[in-house]
C-alpha cells in the first residue's frame, strides 16, 4: 500500500467474482528457491486461501501444466488446522508426495452455502499433493480444483457473509438466505444469476410440497442478457420469460435485486439498481411500498422495498411478561434506557378482564423504582408466560402448569380460543397469525381465532426435546433449541407452508398459503455455544442466545449464516429467558429469583429492574403491506 500521495479511487469489476484492485489485504509470498515440498504445499495452501484475489502468486507453485488449468471451484472444507505432513520423497529426489489433513469444522459448498459440521460429520479430510522438480525446484502437479481447506480464521478473513433475498411462498416479505464471497472481488454478476432459482441451501429446500418454503420472483425462462456497474449503479438487463413478464411480477424482481445488491454497503458499494427489459429501461408504475417513494427514473434504491424487510424497522415497543401469575407490559426504548429509566408497569387485562394490548406507555420512571401493580382480574387464569403477535392483534398465555394454551383478541374479555395441553415448553407467533407451540419434541400450530379442533400438529425434524423456540419475522426461519442426550443443540430450519398450484409461481399477486404443514430439515448454529438455554432474534441476521455454562449465564450473538458465535461482554448470574426487538429497543433478561434485568445495548451494561417477572417476550415487528401493481 502506498504511505503517501494524494487518495485515490478505486472501481468495481462488475463481471464473475474477477480481483477488484481496491481489495486491502495480507499478500501471500511466492515460492523461495530452496523450500522443501512440505513447505511448498504450505505456501500453496497460503495462496490459495485468497483465490481468485492472488491467484497468479498460487500457480507460481505449481507446475507449467497445472498452472494453466487450475480454477478451484467454491467448495471449501473449514477445519481446526491445516498442517502438512513430512514429504514422502522417492524416485531419486525428483518426485515427493505431502499429506495435508484437519479435522472439519465445517464445510462451503459450490453454492456459497456454509454449512454446519454435523453435515460433514466431524470426519478428518485429507489431501494428497504430488510434486516434482522443475529446473531444481519443487512444484506441485495437483493442485486439486475440486474444493480447498482452511481454518476457520482465514475462511472469516478471506470470505465474507452476503444475503441473497427470496420471497416467503405469498411474495409478502423477504427471506434471507446467506451465501459467502471471496472478499477483495465484486462478484455482482454471480449473485444475480444467483436469484433466477430457488434458495439452494438444502434446509431452505421442500421436504413435502411442490413450493419450497423461500422462492424467486423470477419466473422460469428467465435469463440474465448483461450486468454492468457504473459507479454506485447496477443495471440488470433482463432476457427470457423476465423480460415479458407483469409489472406485478418485475416489481418483486426488482426487491430481490435491489435488496442483494445494496443491502449490505459492508460487501457492496452499490446503491441503486436499475432493470432492464430487453436492453429498454424498467420503471414501476406506482409506488412499490407506501410511503417508501417512487423513482424518478429507472434506478431503484432500498427505501423504495422498504414493505420487504424481513426483519422491519420498528418504533420503541412495549414487551410482555408474567409476574405473579399476571400479566403485564412495559416499554423499554433504547433511548429510555441508556438513561435510566423505563416505561411504567401497564396491566394486560382491565378491570372488565379484556385484553389492552399495544398501550400508551406512561411516564417513563427510574428502572431500579419498585412497583406496586394493580391486581387483574379472577377471571383471567393464572399464567405462566405471554406472548403477543406483531402488530398486537392477540396475546396467548400459557397456564401455569403448562397444561391449557389461551389466545385473547385486542380488546377481547373472553378467549378467542383454548388448547389443552400436555406441557408446553415453548410458544412463538409467525408473521401470518400462527401461534406455534413447543411440547416435548412436537410442535403445533394454532391458528389466531380457532378452537383446539383446528389446531394442527406440524411435524418436525428438531434433534430432541425443544426448550426454546423462535419464528422469524419472516415466518419462514424457525430457531429452536433442542434438548438430546448428549446436551443441548441451537438449530435452524424453515417453515414449509404447504403446496401451490404452478400459476401461483408466476404471478406474485394471486400466492396463497394452505398454512404450515412441517418443519424441514435443520442445520446447527452456533455450535461453539457449549450449554444454549435460551433464544431470542434480534435482527434478520442473528440470534441472540444464553449459555447457561460456567459461574453464569453468558450472552451470545449468533449469526443465522451459520459462523461461529462470538460472547458478548456481559455475564448474567442466574438468567433463564431473554427477549429483544432490534436495536430501536432494549434487551431484557428474566432471571431465576423471578427478577429481570435490562440493557440499551449488547455490550451492557445491564440494570436490575423493581419489578420481578419472568419470560419477558417482545412481539414481533409488524410488516408493511406493499402497494398492489
Amino acid at each position: 500500500m502506498p504511505n503517501s500521495g494524494t487518495p485515490g479511487t478505486f472501481g468495481a469489476t462488475p463481471q464473475g467474482t474477477t480481483s477488484n484492485s481496491g481489495f486491502i489485504g495480507a499478500i501471500p509470498a511466492g515460492p523461495a528457491p530452496t523450500w522443501n515440498p512440505s513447505q511448498i504445499v504450505a505456501g500453496f495452501l497460503n495462496a490459495s486461501a485468497t483465490y481468485p484475489t492472488y491467484s497468479n502468486i498460487a500457480k507460481e507453485y505449481l507446475v507449467p501444466e497445472a498452472s494453466e488449468t487450475w480454477a478451484p471451484t467454491s467448495s471449501v472444507q473449514v477445519v481446526d488446522k491445516v498442517v502438512p505432513a513430512q514429504a514422502d520423497i522417492r524416485k531419486g529426489g525428483r518426485q515427493a508426495t505431502v499429506d495435508v489433513s484437519g479435522t472439519v469444522q465445517a464445510s462451503f459448498n459450490g453454492t456459497g452455502q456454509y454449512v454446519g459440521a454435523q453435515q460433514s460429520g466431524g470426519t478428518v479430510a485429507n489431501q494428497q499433493f504430488h510434486l516434482v522438480k522443475v529446473d531444481g525446484q519443487w512444484r506441485i502437479t495437483n493442485p486439486l480444483p475440486q474444493g480447498r481447506m482452511l481454518t476457520e480464521p482465514d475462511f472469516a478473513s478471506v470470505y465474507k457473509p452476503q444475503d441473497l433475498y427470496f420471497f416467503d411462498p405469498e411474495g409478502q416479505v423477504l427471506v434471507p438466505d446467506s451465501v459467502f464471497v471471496p472478499a477483495g472481488t465484486s462478484p455482482v454478476t454471480n449473485l444475480v444469476e444467483a436469484l433466477l432459482n430457488d434458495p439452494q441451501s438444502y434446509w431452505l429446500q421442500t421436504q413435502t410440497s411442490a413450493t419450497p418454503p423461500a422462492v424467486t420472483a423470477f419466473p422460469p425462462g428467465s435469463r440474465i442478457n448483461n450486468v454492468a456497474v457504473d459507479g454506485t449503479t447496477a443495471t440488470v438487463n433482463l432476457g427470457g420469460a423476465a423480460a415479458t413478464a407483469t409489472d406485478s411480477v418485475l416489481e418483486q424482481i426488482s426487491a430481490q435485486l435491489v435488496w442483494t445488491l445494496t443491502g449490505q454497503q459492508e460487501s457492496s458499494p452499490i446503491q441503486a439498481v436499475q432493470l432492464e427489459r430487453n436492453g429498454n429501461p424498467w420503471i414501476p408504475a406506482n409506488p412499490p411500498c407506501a410511503g417508501g417513494g417512487q423513482s424518478q427514473g429507472p434506478a431503484q434504491k432500498l427505501a423504495m422495498y422498504s414493505c420487504y424487510n424481513p426483519y422491519p424497522a420498528v418504533a420503541p415497543a412495549s414487551f410482555y411478561y408474567v409476574g405473579n401469575g399476571q400479566a403485564w407490559s412495559r416499554c423499554a426504548s433504547e433511548s429510555q434506557v441508556t438513561e435510566g429509566s423505563i416505561g411504567s408497569v401497564v396491566p394486560v387485562f382491565g378491570r372488565t378482564g379484556a385484553a389492552k394490548l399495544d398501550q400508551y406507555c406512561g411516564e417513563p420512571v427510574q428502572a431500579s423504582s419498585p412497583t406496586m401493580p394493580p391486581a387483574q382480574p379472577r377471571s383471567i387464569p393464572a399464567l405462566s408466560r405471554v406472548a403477543v403477535s406483531p402488530g398486537n392483534q392477540y396475546a396467548a398465555g400459557v397456564s401455569v402448569n403448562g397444561k391449557a394454551v389461551y389466545v385473547w383478541a385486542s380488546g377481547g374479555a373472553k378467549p378467542s380460543s383454548s388448547m389443552t395441553t400436555s406441557g408446553v415448553t415453548a410458544i412463538s407467533w409467525d408473521r401470518s397469525g400462527y401461534l406455534w407451540l413447543a411440547q416435548d419434541g412436537t410442535t403445533w400450530a394454532v391458528p389466531q381465532t380457532s378452537n383446539s379442533s383446528s389446531t394442527a400438529q406440524i411435524p418436525n425434524a428438531f434433534d430432541g426435546k425443544i426448550i426454546g423456540l423462535g419464528v422469524a419475522p419472516d415466518g419462514v426461519r424457525v430457531a429452536a433449541i433442542a434438548q438430546t442426550g448428549s446436551g443441548r443443540l441451537l438449530e435452524l430450519a424453515a417453515i414449509d407452508h404447504g403446496a401451490q398450484i404452478p400459476s401461483q409461481r408466476e404471478n406474485p399477486t394471486t400466492r396463497t398459503s394452505t398454512g404450515p404443514s412441517s418443519i424441514g430439515q435443520p442445520v446447527q448454529l452456533g455450535p461453539n455455544i457449549a450449554d444454549p438455554i435460551a433464544l431470542t432474534w434480534y435482527d434478520a441476521d442473528d440470534l441472540l442466545v444464553l449459555d447457561g455454562t460456567g459461574n453464569g449465564a453468558a450472552l451470545w450473538e449468533v449469526p443465522v449464516d451459520g459462523q461461529p458465535a462470538t460472547k458478548l461482554p456481559a455475564v448474567l448470574p442466574g438468567a433463564i429467558s431473554i427477549t429483544a426487538d432490534g436495536a430501536e429497543n432494549a434487551l431484557v433478561v428474566g432471571l431465576s429469583d423471578g427478577g429481570m434485568e435490562v440493557s440499551a445495548s449488547l455490550e451492557g451494561p445491564w440494570q436490575l429492574l423493581g419489578s420481578h417477572g419472568q419470560n419477558p417476550a417482545f412481539p414481533g415487528p409488524a410488516h408493511l403491506v406493499p402497494a398492489q401493481s
